[in-house]
């Protein structure tokens, strides 16, 4: 009950200094509300990074040729590059892996359909397994499929900002585009898919024997993209498919692998730890609101010496009235902390609906959920402060003597 006493005493002395109260406070309501507006934007960049790399499936891994990994005085063995006999070594070797699939980035050209063309379309040749991998839906017609890999067919998968662009009716099912050295037939179309900045509204997909014979030419992939059968783990599969690819360039270091679990690993990592450094220095400012609240109590003590003193004179133990003060300053100080945290939920409310409003990083805007473990946290941390700094005043004030104290004007 003594606690509870102190408790409602502490509430009673800040309405009764309520501009007093507030100014002490308003260090503690920075530093909380800043840990935990840092902690929201934080985590919706984390959240933001989760949803577009389920978009298109975190379990997908890469293989790039890289030659420059490899050491000194040490050759590439001959090899120049992936090639599309690697995707049938990859499936023999690796029995891990449930789909793989070569891609070619096509150099840019220009796109044109009567009078109507389009500069520089995203051009990438692949196959069957390319929109699996990828998760991309279809809108209109149909995908790429292994007929049409197998037959190196003219056909072509176009994106919704090439449909428009070419297609003012957006009928585009059975019409051709015109390429430089080619015409193609489109087949289907994908809907716009944003990730991360990039956008698949201005794709033109072609089977990759199509770009390889009757095009680019050549046998060689730009990257090879596959993912691991259900129940394998992705960095298992990684750790496979690297043997598998050692062996092929006979132990030369001129691959490089990669997945986009590991690559959301990585930027979570840097996100974390960037929250993490801010929010460690927005704390700091708990340490002013602290000091304020040192300061406060101090004078407190002064302006209250009589009512100490009528305490101690009736029976009031030291650590009664330690206890009084104590309560006093983890009650301000909580107190600064809670409206911090409400501060932090509205304005991570504006947040989203302004980020929401233009669209940025993508249609939803940044989602900042309200870290409520944080915030509890930093309020429960801005009471400890709050008591940790009220400590010396309490100490102070259990410390006077009674008859000096009922002397004291």
């Amino acid at each position: 009950m003594n606690v509870l006493q102190s408790f409602l005493i502490a509430l009673g002395m800040l309405r009764l200094h309520k501009l007093r109260a507030f100014l002490t406070m308003l260090g503690v309501i920075i530093g909380v509300m800043s840990v935990t507006m840092i902690v929201m934007v934080s985590n919706g960049f984390q959240f933001y990074l989760d949803s577009q790399f389920k978009k298109l499936g975190a379990d997908t891994m890469f293989i790039f040729f890289d030659p420059g990994r490899r050491g000194r005085q040490q050759t590439a063995g001959g090899v120049d590059g992936l090639k599309t006999d690697d995707l049938q070594f990859l499936t023999s070797r690796v029995k891990s892996l449930d789909i793989v699939c070569g891609m070619v980035n096509v150099p840019s050209k220009t796109a044109t359909v009567g009078n109507l063309s389009m500069d520089n379309p995203q051009i990438y040749a692949a196959d069957q397994n390319f929109r699996e991998l990828n998760r991309f839906n279809m809108i209109a017609g149909r995908s790429i499929t292994e007929q049409d890999v197998r037959g190196a067919r003219s056909v072509c998968v176009i994106g919704e900002d090439v449909r428009d662009r070419l297609f003012p009716d957006k009928k585009p099912i059975g019409k051709l585009i015109l390429l430089p050295g080619i015409a193609l037939e489109v087949i289907g179309v994908v809907e716009k898919m944003d990730f991360m900045g990039d956008s698949t509204s201005r794709m033109l997909l072609v089977p990759l024997t199509t770009a390889q014979l009757k095009w680019v030419g050549g046998r060689n992939l730009s990257m090879i993209m596959l993912r691991a059968k259900p129940g394998v783990k992705v960095d298992d599969a990684m750790q496979s498919v690297w043997e598998a690819m050692m062996i092929r360039s006979h132990n030369k270091a001129i691959y490089r692998i990669d997945s986009r679990e590991s690559i959301l690993k990585v930027f979570g990592g840097v996100v974390g730890a960037a929250g993490g450094i801010l929010a460690a220095v927005a704390a700091l400012s708990l340490l002013v609101g602290g000091i304020g609240i040192m300061n406060i109590m101090l004078v407190s003590v002064t302006e209250r010496t009589k009512e100490i003193g009528l305490r101690k004179a009736v029976g009031a133990k030291r650590g009664s009235i330690l206890t009084q003060f104590l309560v006093e300053a983890g009650t301000l100080s909580l107190i600064g902390g809670m409206v911090g945290m409400g501060i932090a939920w509205g304005l991570g409310q504006i947040v989203a609906v302004v980020t929401a409003s233009q669209k940025w990083p993508n249609a939803d805007g940044l989602q900042s959920p309200f870290p409520i473990p944080a915030a509890l946290m930093a309020a429960l941390f801005s009471a400890l402060i709050g008591m940790v700094f009220g400590l010396y005043p309490a100490l102070s004030a259990s410390k006077l003597d009674p008859i000096v104290a009922l002397r004291h004007e």
